[in-house]
């Protein structure tokens, strides 16, 4: 091949190279230009949580001023004050990042912030309609009651709930048993799409051990099919959601010391840090730290009942020789202090001087239906007669 021929190659293929390199350029340059297509609104939504509106907003991606304003168009609509940490915002924003809306939800309210003229803000609030669902579940205890009720579709709350309300008459952490059955009627008020409240209406525990407990919601109060309240002086367990790891026993082999001696009184195990409350309202009597038991509180309830809890990792707020506590009153919280092998409570009893075992105890019951009321309250048990027999769901 001649020198000629050679040269009129190679600069054919450079002047190949550079104009498709300069097409190429062109094109890309003109791919900038172009307006990317839009990719639609952005939409940016969550809880308040523990958080101000304005945090919450600048979490969401707003600068401090957009989110300043925005809090403070809220807050025409809406009491700040009375937001709740599980109240929602939905951020809305178009393609190029400006504002569209912001919804901030709570309960049945909704204050809705849109951009006017001249880049004011108005803020408008709306009222969703709040409809009642009243919903039935039954079921039979495999495990635990909590397991139990949550396999069958109950909620969490409703599940603390039906065991607050059985509280006074059915220790749910020694005294269930599998098969034993349970069944619970509850109301759940929704707007929006959101549900704003559950609430028991009704429920029913047979088991080997309790037998047959009824609760029915009646001027506020829960009781019996019969009109008794299930309310008694003693609540039947100082703590949720734990297990029985001993009980009374007159001779119990001590678990450190190796020796027989009694156990007067009911072991609680349960992780360190479970809160303990009061089975009754009384005078603390004692609240400091006891050899043996470690950290104890004792309360005196009248003159015939006092009652010990041991073991505390620490004491709860405000719990002092002298004070006054209610029934349910977080007292301290389950530890391993003293002489222990492991996190429990340690629960005693004192009835006329002598310690009792409170699993035996048979309380009575604090009131009953008034009589100009029984027939209100006939009615109102005849809605769930079902439920409380266990022939319906």
């Amino acid at each position: 091949m001649s020198n000629a021929v050679r040269r009129t190659l190679l600069y054919g293929t450079a002047a190949a190279l550079v104009w498709g390199g300069a097409r190429a350029h062109s094109s890309l340059t003109n791919a900038a230009l172009r307006p990317s297509p839009s990719l639609g609104p952005a939409v940016v939504e969550g809880a308040l949580g523990n958080r101000l509106v304005p945090q919450a907003l600048r979490d969401a991606g707003c600068g401090p001023a957009e989110a300043a304003a925005l809090a403070h168009a809220v807050g025409r609509a809406l009491d700040a004050r009375r937001l709740r940490p599980d109240d929602r915002f939905r951020l809305v924003r178009d393609a190029e990042g400006g504002l569209m809306h912001l919804t901030l939800t709570h309960g049945e309210r909704r204050a809705v912030v849109t951009p006017g003229a001249g880049g004011r803000l108005r803020a408008a609030t709306r009222r969703d309609p709040v409809a009642v669902t009243e919903r039935r579940v039954s079921g039979e205890i495999n495990g635990s009651l909590w397991l139990s009720m949550e396999s069958a579709g109950v909620p969490a709350e409703i599940i603390v709930r039906f065991a607050e309300t059985f509280q006074w008459t059915v220790d749910f952490l020694s005294e269930t048993r599998d098969g034993d059955r349970f069944s619970v009627a509850w109301n759940e008020r929704a707007a929006g799409g959101r549900v704003l409240a559950r609430s028991v209406d009704a429920g029913a525990y047979e088991g080997k051990t309790t037998g047959r407990r009824t609760a029915v919601l009646f001027d506020g109060r829960y009781y019996d099919e019969d009109g008794e309240s299930l309310e008694r002086m003693f609540l039947r367990a100082p703590l949720k959601f734990a297990r029985v790891s001993s009980r009374f026993d007159r001779s119990r082999r001590h678990p450190i010391l190796r020796i027989n001696r009694p156990h007067h009184g009911t072991d609680y195990a349960a992780a360190t840090g479970t809160p303990v409350s009061a089975v009754a309202g009384g005078v603390i009597i004692a609240a400091h730290r006891e050899r043996g038991f470690g950290n104890v509180v004792k309360i005196r309830h009248d003159g015939v009942y006092t009652t010990l809890y041991a073991h505390l990792s620490r004491f709860g707020r405000g719990v002092r020789k002298g004070a006054r506590v209610e029934q349910g009153r977080v007292i301290g919280y389950v530890g391993s202090t003293g002489m222990s092998t492991g996190p429990h409570l340690h629960f005693q009893i004192e009835k006329n001087g002598r310690w009792a075992d409170f699993l035996a105890l048979e309380l009575p019951f604090a009131r009953t239906v008034e009589r100009a009321r029984r027939a209100a309250f006939a009615a109102a048990r005849e809605r769930f007669r079902p439920l409380l027999s266990g022939s319906s769901t």
